[in-house]
């Protein structure tokens, strides 16, 4: 089997600072790793087996085009063109976008738990899934109902009745 090549945080760090990515985005990817680190070591406590490197690089990298249209796409073409397909298959699971379609669900542990982090980062704060949603439904003029719904499921997955 081949092994993943996974960018450091600090290579991740500067990755987001060679692509020009906005400060204030580089602060939320910052908080969306700290939540993604903290519940992948709530997991790996409890004896689950996941790619906790991985995780931290998807959460620093899934906004890195977030000032361009499209950046999931984006974001996912530059990742696998810099040599991270396994970061790039991560963040391309992180978006709201048509999550009816199976194939942009997130699935493994690593993508759940950065796309659940994503969720709970307001900017570089820390908040409920309600107030999270409540806020990219006005910033996005849709109804979210049912992609809160979808959420709280990987929440319970991922922590039960555990709180962040």
């Amino acid at each position: 089997m081949n092994e993943m090549t996974i960018p450091t945080k600090q290579e991740c760090l500067k990755l987001l600072n060679k692509n020009k990515t906005p400060f204030k985005i580089i602060k939320h990817t910052k908080t969306v790793c700290k939540i993604a680190e903290d519940i992948a070591d709530k997991l790996i406590r409890k004896g689950v087996k996941l790619n906790k490197r991985l995780v931290v690089a998807a959460a620093l990298l899934h906004d890195i085009e977030k000032a361009k249209p499209r950046h999931v796409v984006k974001g996912t073409m530059l990742l696998k063109k810099l040599g991270y397909p396994e970061v790039a298959d991560v963040i391309k699971k992180h978006s709201l976008y048509k999550l009816g379609q199976k194939n942009r669900r997130p699935n493994t542990f690593e993508e759940k738990i950065v796309f659940y982090a994503d969720k709970r980062a307001k900017g570089n704060k820390i908040v409920s899934l309600e107030k999270r949603f409540k806020a990219l439904e006005k910033h996005y003029k849709v109804n979210l109902s049912k992609e809160l719904i979808f959420t709280k499921k990987i929440e319970k997955g991922l922590l039960g009745n555990e709180k962040l």
